[in-house]
């Protein structure tokens, strides 16, 4: 986010628990988004648009939702607050076009198309070039001696530690600096979980998990394939939902 520009306002009203969660998850890794409030119904929402936020993401079955319409009928879909709606049915795009949406997403919603739809928001919204709003804000350092090594969240896969040293493995190759685990652990986004001992993986390019011989093996996008100890197996599971591909 640029100096001094504040936060997009947002709310999110879905009833589908899951969904919900789902995108909360996603949303929460950009921090040029502040989320308003959350709510479960149509009332709830007519209450909290008193107070309009930048952006509403709107569940197109939310109960009590007006058929005819889903919401703002008196703007047009490029006046604030935007509407993006969302639904598990493709045949629900052309609605949400004719009752003025600004966007529409198909549940569950991917991690790519929210950060079009954002770009496209915030371009609109701030009067800002899309690139200054980053899909993929988080930026990784590692102190390499005496110089600075960084990199894009998205690119790195997997982090591997032999003794004083971690070996960074990315879709452009693999770096190697002098720092642990343990010292980079709270500095990394939470998308970035420990597996084994010596192994943090970016679940955002994780693509299966499967159990083989006893044994819980993580697929990448790379295809690489890396084992799960039983010590971290548990924590592993809690956070999966929101993350496969």
């Amino acid at each position: 986010m640029e100096q001094g520009m504040p936060p997009l306002k947002l709310m999110v009203a879905d009833s589908d628990l899951q969904s919900c969660r789902h995108l909360l998850g996603l949303l929460s890794y950009y921090p040029n988004l502040q989320l308003q409030s959350c709510c479960h119904d149509y009332d709830e929402l007519q209450q909290q648009c008193k107070e309009p936020p930048d952006l509403i993401f709107l569940d197109m079955h939310l109960p009590g939702l007006p058929d005819e319409q889903l919401l703002f009928s008196d703007k047009t879909p490029y006046q604030p607050p935007l509407l993006i709606a969302q639904s598990h049915r493709e045949q629900d795009a052309y609605l949400a076009v004719e009752s003025y949406a600004f966007n529409f997403l198909l549940k569950p919603v991917s991690r790519l198309h929210l950060a079009r739809t954002l770009m496209n928001a915030h371009s609109l919204l701030r009067q800002q070039p899309e690139q200054s709003y980053s899909p993929y804000p988080a930026k990784l350092k590692f102190h390499n001696g005496h110089s600075m090594l960084s990199l894009d969240e998205p690119g790195v896969l997997m982090i591997q530690s032999a003794g004083n040293y971690l070996c960074i493995h990315t879709t452009d190759g693999n770096h190697v600096v002098r720092d642990t685990l343990k010292a980079i652990l709270p500095r990394l986004p939470k998308c970035f979980v420990q597996i084994h001992r010596s192994t943090l993986v970016n679940l955002h390019h994780l693509k299966q998990l499967s159990l083989q011989r006893g044994v819980y093996l993580l697929e990448l996008t790379d295809h690489s394939l890396v084992p799960v100890s039983r010590r971290f197996k548990r924590e592993l599971q809690s956070l999966l939902r929101d993350y496969l591909i």
